[in-house]
Parts: C-alpha cells; sequence; structure tokens
C-alpha cells in the first residue's frame, strides 16, 4: 500500500468519503443484488453464529483451503514455498491460492464479503481491517484460540480494531530515509537529521546537469503513496488527522514546498510510486529517497549502489520520528465453522516463528514475533532503526478508524496540490480540513 509492483507496508486504496466512480458502479451492482458492502457501513448474514459458539469452532482434518493474497510478483515465490511446505508438512490439505492485483484487491474483498464469498484465510493491508470487521464479516481471532502473547506492539496495533485481534501478519514496516553514499561524499553532506538538514543536503545533492534529484518522495494520489510517505513529517511536527490544517500539518506541508522551491525536489514526484523512487535511486537519479526495509535486497543486489539508511528527518533535534505502520495482516473471515477451522490451520502454520523469519529476512520486515524479531536484528543491525521505529510507528486508522481511506486521498491532494504549487501550504490544508470533516461526520469518527 505503497510500491505496487515489489510491495511495501501500504496498498491503501480510497474506500467511503465522495464515492469514487468505481466505487459507485460496485454499490449499483450491490444493490441490485439485494446485499451492502462494508463499504457503505452495512453488515452480511452470512453467519449468525454468537461468540461462544464461533470459539468452539472445529479441528480441521482435511480439505481444501481457499486463501487470497496480493503478492502477484516479487514475494509471490516465497508465498509458493510455503504452500508447497505446508501441502507437504499436512497430508490430506489442500491449498487453493487467488492471488489478486493490489490495485483491485480491496474492492474485490468489498464484493465477496457483500456476496458472502470470502474466502478461508486472507491477507489485507492493516488500514482494511476495520472495514470488514465493522461489518461483522471477519472472526476475532481469541475465539479460535490465537493469543497475541509475544507478538510486538506493532504486529498487535497492525492487526486490531476498537482492542480486538483480528489479524496477524508475517511482520511490519515503516518508512527510512535511504541515501547514496558515493553521493552524499563527493557533495561533502552527512545523513540529515532535521527538517533544516534535510533541506540543505537535498539542495546540495541536485545536480540539473547529471540529472540528480536531491530528494524523491511518492507523491502519487493513490494506493498509499503521497500520504503514506507524509505521514512520518506529518506525524513527527504534530500533525493530527482529525484537524490536518492545525500547525503541524501546515508545518509539514511547508516543507515540501521549501524543499520543491528549491528545486531539491522535482514536482513530477506527484506522479511517482514507490516503485518509481526506488528505481530511481537504484540508478542512481535520486540521491535520497523516503522508502522501507523491504528495499534492503534489492537495494544490495544493485551492482555499484552504495547506500545507507537512517530515520525520517525531525523538526527539530531530539525529537523521535513517528513513522506510520505498514505491513499486511491474515484475517480468517466470518463464514462457516469447517471453513474458519480450515484458515485457522494454514494461519498457524504460515505464523509460525520458522515461517516468519523465512519470510522478515527475505523481505526486509520486523517480524511480527519478538523472539524472531530480536534474532533478525542481531543479524542485520540496519533493522534496529526500523524495530524502533514500528514499536514507536502509529496506526493510520489510530485517529479516525474508518474514515481514514477517505482522509488518505484528502491528505494526498493537499500534498500535491502544493507540489504543484497550485495551493500554498495553509490553503491546502485548509481546503483538505473540509473533506476531512465530512469523512469524519460520515463514518462517525468525529
Amino acid at each position: 500500500m505503497m510500491k505496487i509492483q515489489r510491495r511495501e507496508g501500504s496498498v491503501s486504496k480510497h474506500r467511503g468519503g465522495r464515492v469514487t466512480p468505481v466505487v459507485a458502479v460496485l454499490a449499483a451492482v450491490l444493490m441490485v443484488a439485494g446485499v451492502c458492502s462494508t463499504a457503505f457501513a452495512s453488515t452480511r448474514g452470512v453467519s449468525t453464529r454468537s461468540a461462544s459458539t464461533a470459539s468452539s469452532v472445529a479441528t480441521a482434518k482435511g480439505g481444501v483451503i481457499t486463501e487470497q493474497d496480493y503478492y502477484t510478483t516479487g514475494d509471490n515465490t516465497e508465498m509458493v514455498a510455503f504452500i508447497k511446505q505446508f501441502q507437504k508438512a499436512n497430508p490430506g490439505f489442500t491449498v487453493k491460492r487467488d492471488f489478486v492485483p493490489p490495485a483491485t484487491m480491496e474492492s474485490q474483498e468489498l464484493v465477496e464479503a457483500a456476496a458472502g464469498q470470502l474466502p478461508d484465510l486472507m491477507m489485507m493491508d492493516n488500514p482494511w481491517v476495520g472495514g470488514l470487521a465493522a461489518a461483522g464479516d471477519l472472526v476475532p481471532l481469541d475465539q479460535l484460540g490465537v493469543s497475541n502473547k509475544g507478538l510486538t506492539e506493532g504486529a498487535i496495533a497492525a492487526g486490531s480494531f476498537h482492542g480486538t485481534q483480528f489479524g496477524i501478519g508475517f511482520g511490519n514496516n515503516s518508512l527510512g530515509l535511504f541515501y547514496n553514499k558515493k553521493l552524499l561524499k563527493a557533495a561533502h553532506v552527512t545523513p540529515p537529521k532535521t527538517w533544516a538538514q534535510l533541506v540543505t543536503a537535498a539542495k546540495a545533492l541536485t545536480n540539473k546537469k547529471t540529472g540528480v534529484d536531491g530528494l524523491e518522495v511518492a507523491g502519487f494520489n493513490s494506493g498509499g503513496n503521497a500520504t503514506w510517505q507524509f505521514l512520518p513529517f506529518f506525524w513527527t511536527a504534530g500533525g493530527d488527522l482529525e484537524h490536518v490544517n492545525n500547525a503541524g500539518g501546515i508545518s509539514a506541508l511547508s516543507l515540501y514546498s521549501k524543499l520543491v522551491k528549491d528545486g531539491s525536489m522535482p514536482s513530477s514526484v506527484v506522479n511517482y510510486q514507490q516503485n518509481d523512487i526506488a528505481n530511481h535511486f537504484a540508478s542512481q537519479k535520486a540521491a535520497m529517497i523516503v522508502i522501507g526495509p523491504w528495499e534492503f535486497g534489492p537495494f544490495n543486489s544493485t551492482k555499484g549502489l552504495s547506500w545507507g539508511v537512517t530515520s525520517i528527518p525531525v523538526p527539530k533535534a531530539g525529537m523521535a520520528p513517528v513513522g506510520p505502520l505498514g505491513g499486511e495482516v491474515w484475517v480468517i473471515p466470518r463464514t462457516t465453522p469447517a471453513q474458519e477451522a480450515l484458515g485457522l490451520k494454514l494461519l498457524r502454520f504460515l505464523t509460525s516463528p520458522a515461517s516468519t523469519y523465512s519470510w522478515a529476512s527475505q523481505n526486509g520486515e520486523i517480524a511480527s514475533q519478538k523472539s524472531v524479531s530480536a534474532k533478525l536484528i542481531k543479524n542485520d543491525p540496519s533493522d534496529r532503526i526500523f524495530a524502533y521505529e514500528i514499536e514507536h510507528a502509529q496506526a493510520r486508522t489510530s485517529e479516525v478508524g474508518l474514515a481514514y481511506p477517505a482522509i488518505d486521498t484528502d491528505l494526498g491532494n493537499a500534498i500535491q496540490a502544493v507540489i504543484l504549487g497550485k495551493q500554498t501550504p495553509k490553503a491546502a490544508a485548509n481546503s483538505a480540513e473540509v473533506q476531512v470533516k465530512y469523512a469524519l461526520e460520515q463514518y462517525g469518527e468525529g
């Protein structure tokens, strides 16, 4: 959600608020079918079992397990390997995998939920959990005997909604500032720790003759790019998603404005997704970028690239960065006891210490289990930066709940308006605030 082609911490799409054409069409289809989706704060009647009945779910003894994810490229190979391992270790069980493009995953989940056709086990980006959980489409994991004991605080937050654990993932991620060591050395620049240092460094590193940008961020307003990457600056400055036009929000937008006016960050970033800026960094056309630990592997395998990573610069020295919590989680849809038992069987395998270690080590994530995370950090010191950030990261839905997808787009519009010079930071924040209030009222989060 959000480095679509490779993978990233956030692949969130807009849901609710001003209804997009896609959602509008979806609504019409669902109304004709006589059902409602979670996008419209409705519930479906697939299961009327009580919590006590759900907690006595049967033990799966064999059968076909339906599983859905959006790992269509890159880490698709790990999922294929996991499924083979699971089937080999569990004779009598077959996994029927359905992998969906990230851009259509959320809308497909809505349609499936409304039609009562959700799979036995489903992967989703963590901001999506609240929508299906609120609609009664997910089973609380404690009802299935799954404990969150031993999980990192980040993992618990990523899979929770209103204090109830609905999902567990392989691991979590957040964002850091990656820099090209050779370019910084040539420009006599040290990795920036504060906003002032970031502005100075980005300007010094910008080289129009060689086509090198001092700093690039993903500013594309879809798929968890613009807002996701802006949140570390926004939150650390005191930004509030319920009041995006407060002093902190305007201050963070002003930082972006300054970088663009200096020529240090191109306005073309409004068209860049995380995968784009990662490619620019790998080809040494961007001296610094905001990205996450999932790029450790690709950057290490890029010939001639010498890179480093530091925490996102803060407004003033001594402040601690507050980043967004990224990472997908596995959830068990509320279906039938037999189906839920099948989903649980595969969930336990995928979230075992062995599977978690394998996944996190190959994909640059901080493992969801504390013991596994400690082992990984020992093996790769670079993970320490992200391990600290994840323990102090903030879930994107923590402030605004179900209204987040709409606010993601609202704030993204403000970010783009500032980058393109269409509005001042204050004007853009005020415009976004009007839409934010609407979203909060619509979802009852205000």
